[in-house]
């Protein structure tokens, strides 16, 4: 399973960056009614690169029996999970922070400020609605 997220992620960086730089080789950044078409190569590129890197790691990296084991320890898993509580923790308050420094010096507009807090209040949901379903499960 975890094989095919992987294939999956590095294939679809493998296609945001070529069409990044198809788009970039066929001259279309120019025509696209964006306000910055420089930036569509400049982020598809960068983007396509950010999902290629974890991709290929995962699916080449050979693992020992030792570290396989040491993944499925739950000490391990519950280590992991405090951590990356403590990440989301961390993470919603710079964002919120970020948004309204961004907000109230002038330098965010509409669309890129309602997609951010579109993506924050999407991740609170799904932190409510998981805790919600191990509450019920658990």
């Amino acid at each position: 399973m975890k094989k095919r997220v992987s294939l999956f992620i590095t294939v679809t960086g493998v296609f945001i960056l070529l069409g990044g730089l198809l788009t970039y080789g066929l001259g279309l950044h120019e025509i696209v009614p964006v306000p910055r078409p420089d930036l569509i190569v400049t982020g598809t590129s960068l983007i396509g690169i950010l999902l290629i890197i974890p991709g290929t790691c995962d699916l080449f990296m050979k693992k020992t029996k030792e570290i396989e084991i040491e993944e499925h320890d739950e000490r391990n898993i519950a280590l992991s999970n405090a951590a990356m509580a403590s990440g989301f923790k961390v993470m919603n308050i710079t964002i919120a922070f970020s948004l309204f420094a961004l907000i109230f010096t002038g330098y965010m507009t509409v669309v890129p400020c309602f997609t951010i807090i579109g993506a924050y209040f999407i991740g609170q949901i799904v932190f409510l609605a998981r805790l919600w379903y191990l509450n019920k499960t658990m």
